[in-house]
This record gives C-alpha cells, structure tokens and sequence, in this order.
C-alpha cells in the first residue's frame, strides 16, 4: 500500500504544480493581454476616421472631406490594472520564470501613463535583478526612451548611445537613433546630434525615423530660435521625397521659419502646400494662425484679420483660439483702433485661461484702458492737465506698447511746446536714451544731449545725460537710475534759460530720472527705456 499512497502523493504534487503554474501564468496572460488590447485600442483611435470641412485662404468654409483626429486619452484604469496583476504575480510567485516579463510589463504600462521616472525605476530594479535576461534589450531600450520622455537628457543620450553601439540588429535601432538625436539637439550638441544622424541615414536610410529625426531636430532649433539653422534643414527635407505622413511637419516647420526670419512671401508659398493635405483639428487651427501671422506680416492686414476671426469663431475655448484673439488686438491696436483691440485681448483669457497669452492679454487691456481714459480728459485744455497727459501718453507708448515713433511724438510735443514745464527735461532725457539704447542712432542721441546740456544744464536729467555719455556702458540699469532720482539739489531745479539758436533745436533730450522697475511680464529683448514720469499716471483722466 505504501508505495501506492506514494504514486499517489505524487501526482496529486504535479497536478498542484501544473495548477500553480497555470495560475500565475494566465495572471500575467491576462495581464498581457489587457495591455495589447489598450495599445491596439489608442492605435484605432489614432486612425479613426471623420468628416472635416475644408477651408479657404480666409478660413471660410467650402466642402467636407474625410479626414484624421487625434488619439483619445490613455484608458488609466486598464494599464493601473496591469500594474497590479503584474505586481500581484510576481508577490505570489517570486520564483516563477516569468517574473521579468511581469517587471517589464510594469515598466511598459506606467510609460503609457506618462510616468516615466517611476518606468525608469522598475526597469532597473528589472535588470539589477535579471541581469542575464533575454529581454534585456527591449527594457535597456525602454529605459532610454522613458529618459528621453522624462526630459534627462544626460542620462538619455548616455542609455541611448549605449543602445545603438551594442545592438546593431534590434528593430528599436532606429528609433533609438531617433531619440538620441533630439536628446543631444536639446543638451545643445547639434555636432553631436549630426553625426548620430549621419549614421541613422546609414544604417536605417528607409527608416520614417531619419525624417522624423530630422524634423524634430528642426522643431528644437526653432525652440532655441535659430531660425536660420532650422530653415536650412527643412529645405533639405523639403527638397528630398518626404513620406506623405511627414509632409505637414516638414512644410508647417518650413513656414513657421520663415515667418520667423520675416520671409512671410515665402512662407505664405510654402504653407500652400498644405492646402489639401488631412489634417486634424489642432492642425487645422494652427496651420490657419501661422497663414494669418503670414498675411499680417506681408502686409495683407484684412486676410489677416479674416482668417484670425474665422480662428476664433471655429476653435472656441482653445489655445489657438485665445492665440487668435490676442493677434487680433495687437493688429487693432497697431490700427488705432484701441477699443477693439482691448475687446479682442479680454477674450484671451476668457477663451482659454491656460494661454501663454493670458497675461500680456490682460495687461494690454489694462494699459488701453489707461490710454482711453487719458484721451477722455482731452476736455480739460488747461496747460498743465495737456503736459500731464501728453507725458504720460508718451510713457505708456514707451513703456507698455513700445511704440517708439508715439513716443517721440509726445515727447518732442512737451519739449517744443511747453520748454519751461518741469517734464521738459525729462521729455529731453527720454528722447536722447530712445534714439542712443533703444534705435541705436548715436548722433540723435548725441543732439538730445547737447540740447539738454545747454537748455536744461543744471538739472538732475543733465548730470545722468553726462555720466552716461562719458562712458557709462551699458547704459545705467534702471534701479541705479531710480537711485539717481531720489537725489534732489538742495537749492530747488532751475532751468537754464533756451540759447538764442533754440529754433534750431526743435526737442530736448530724455530723462528716466524716476524709472520705475517693470514687472517681467513687460521686459522685451530690445533695452528698457527709463520711465521718467513723477507720479503714477494711472490715478490721472478719471
């Protein structure tokens, strides 16, 4: 009997085993398959069809066509599922064969969630614990990847490189070309970048990831606004047979250059291409914004203003729409029309909160509605209340719109009208740090002085007038000039008498004695010009 119990005892062993086995291994089955399942579902999305309609130069609609949309969101719940199922075979069976494809599973899953550094994470622990696994390639490759995502592009390059180097044959080669390229593009190593180009050309010439390589390196000179270096790889493309899914980028990049470079004939040339390719919503919209910063730009301001209006009244309560509504202000405001202009740059915000436009939107209102309400107190023609207005006018031309011809016009207004007021100086001083920082022009600004010297030589404008000068480069920050402002002579500002040739000096020179420091939502990359007014013009014209 007893070796009968002991056949027995032994097959009941096998049968557990086999059962065990067939546990963990449909955990990680399911779990396999739940993740294909998702991935399979994103890419129908990514194909799936509907009907566009087609529009004209000025956005208006002329037809329908079939066309593609963008990808829904990932399904969270599915992948979260996996995770766990993963996590829950790999506790219950710790010494299963398995237990790897189960790791990069995880790691695979929490990269479609876009969490990358925790996908960083469980494939180390992956390959610190399996460091002869036969999937080491795919997790090696995802890790270069998932840092590649996660912005570390250090330690992406050096994944990547690694990559590339030992696994000539792995069918993720090109990719990893593709991404080390854009990661050495973004650390600043474009010499670097080229060379890994040149060999994914080589060794992968078929490959859609050497135009995507290409175009995305273009894409991020762009970014780091080397306009000229972008343009010249793009038309390298442009010139070469690009696979039909890559055309909108390569010519969308092309333009977006050119109207950078101010080349916005050629651009308007090249975005006709795009004309009657598919595109999406979003790049529907966006391809119209740039049409229309290339009609404002080649002086065809009505096309401009057609094709933005038709922006917003398509793609409401979007970024692009609040993009086009604030593009429309500043043609407005550059029209003169300023209520208009403040109207279009209220809905910035109301359209699309989150636009990087938002915030300049609202401060333009703001200054316009300091400018509206300055033109409101025009009844009031007494001199003092037409100094104050036209020095303050001049200030928010200068300082909120940097519209240095309206500046100047202000200024020289106080300096030829009105050359005794105590703004003159300061009007004076203005015009000379305007033509000397801001145009450039050393011989206006050497005139301005000179008018300043002899018409208003002991004023506090003069002594900064003479100090800057005589040498003081770069011109005097704006907080020194501040500090400059509170010294007050002991004896009171007297102005010196005008030499008899004044007719022949028609403005005084600028003054910035009591500049005020602008927050950075109004710094520009040209120089701050001073703000010289006394007191806050804001609390005036109401």
């Amino acid at each position: 009997m007893q070796p009968r119990r002991t056949i027995v005892g032994i097959v009941g062993m096998v049968a557990l085993t086999a059962l065990m086995s067939c546990a963990y291994f449909n955990t990680l089955y399911n779990a396999q398959k739940k993740y294909d399942d998702a991935q399979r579902a994103e890419n129908r999305q990514n194909q799936q069809q509907q009907n566009q309609v087609i529009l004209n130069d000025e956005g208006m609609a002329v037809g329908r066509r079939t066309n593609y949309v963008q990808a829904a969101p990932v399904n969270v719940s599915v992948y979260e599922d996996v995770i766990e199922k993963c996590k829950h075979m790999i506790a219950r069976y710790p010494d299963s064969r398995h237990v790897d494809d189960a790791m990069l599973l995880i790691g695979k899953s929490l990269f479609a969630l876009s969490r990358y550094d925790e996908a960083v994470a469980a494939l180390d622990s992956m390959l610190t614990r399996y460091p002869k696994t036969n999937l080491r390639q795919d997790a090696e490759f995802l890790k270069g990847k998932s840092l590649a995502k996660a912005e570390h592009y250090e330690d992406a390059a050096d994944e990547l490189t690694h990559f590339v180097d030992s696994y000539r044959k792995n069918h993720n080669r090109p990719e990893a070309f593709y991404l080390l390229c854009t990661s050495l593009m973004q650390l600043g190593l474009s010499d670097n970048a080229v060379a890994q180009l040149q060999r994914l050309e080589k060794d992968h010439g078929r490959s859609d990831w050497r135009y995507r390589a290409e175009t995305d390196m273009a894409s991020i000179l762009i970014d780091k606004k080397q306009y000229k270096e972008s343009l010249a790889v793009y038309e390298r493309l442009s010139s070469s047979r690009i696979p039909k899914k890559m055309r909108y980028d390569v010519w969308m990049g092309m333009g977006r250059s050119q109207v950078e470079l101010g080349e916005y004939r050629d651009a308007l040339v090249t975005l006709d291409k795009l004309r009657n390719t598919q595109n999406d919503p979003t790049r529907q919209s966006e391809l119209l914004l740039l049409r229309a910063r290339a009609f404002a730009g080649a002086d065809s301001t009505d096309r401009a203003i057609n094709v933005y209006k038709s922006v917003v009244t398509r793609f409401p309560r979007t970024a692009n729409g609040a993009e086009a509504s604030y593009r429309l202000g500043v043609i407005y405001e550059a029209m003169d029309s300023l209520q208009t202009a403040q109207k279009c740059y209220q809905e910035v915000p109301r359209t699309f909160s989150g636009s990087d436009f938002a915030e300049d939107a609202i401060k333009r209102a703001g200054d316009i509605g300091r400018v509206l309400r300055l033109q409101q107190t025009a009844g009031d023609n007494s001199p003092e209340a037409i100094i104050l207005r036209t020095f303050s006018m001049g200030e928010l031309q200068l300082l909120q719109f940097n519209n240095t011809d309206k500046a100047i016009a202000n200024y020289k207004k106080i300096v030829d009208d009105y050359p005794d007021s105590e703004f003159a100086p300061k009007a004076a001083y203005a015009l000379g740090y305007i033509y000397g920082v801001v145009l450039r022009d050393s011989v206006k600004a050497h005139e301005w002085y000179n008018v300043l010297r002899t018409r208003y030589g002991d004023s506090q404008q003069a002594e900064l007038a003479y100090a800057f000068y005589k040498g003081a480069t770069p011109p005097p920050p704006l907080v020194d000039l501040m500090k400059a402002a509170e010294k007050k002579p002991q004896n009171g500002t007297t102005h010196a008498p005008a030499p008899a040739d004044s007719a022949h000096h028609p403005v005084a020179a600028p003054d910035t004695t009591h500049a005020r420091v602008l927050p950075d939502s109004l710094r520009k990359p040209v120089p701050q010009p001073p703000d010289t007014s006394a007191a806050d013009t804001t609390s005036h014209g109401n």
